[in-house]
């Protein structure tokens, strides 16, 4: 489901948001730890989730953008850390979107590293705003 969230969430407004989360019974702070806890499971996803990560970073990011509380859950939970790792590790799986098999043959337009980027300065653009 992470990798439908991302992109349904690009679409609601923070409002829609927060009524999403909370008619799931789950708060935001518990998604932003799941998040989390995905990228520090997966720090080098099989095939089978080949994508887990980019989209976890993904939501995270939409999560970040709709609600500024949310930029510090994610810091307190270590989310750059995570994301540094991400930078250090991401395997030639998780460029690729579309593949034959194994062989990856379309690559995706936003790379996984631009999508770190973005989280990474959010986290900080959050960090420089609470100061």
């Amino acid at each position: 489901m992470v990798g439908l969230a991302a992109p349904v969430s690009a679409f609601l407004s923070p409002e829609e948001s927060r009524l999403m989360f909370k008619k799931a019974g789950i708060t935001e702070g518990e998604v932003a730890n799941e998040l989390v806890q995905i990228l520090k499971k997966f720090r080098h996803p099989p095939i089978k989730v080949s994508r887990i990560r980019r989209f976890s970073i993904e939501l995270a990011i939409c999560m970040m953008r709709d609600k500024p509380e949310n930029v510090r859950a994610f810091r307190d939970l270590g989310m750059e850390k995570e994301l540094e790792f991400v930078l250090e590790t991401t395997a030639e799986l998780e460029i690729f979107n579309i593949f034959s098999g194994t062989v990856g043959m379309s690559r995706h337009s936003t790379t996984i590293h631009s999508l770190v980027k973005t989280a990474l300065g959010l986290l900080a653009e959050g960090w420089n705003e609470a100061a």
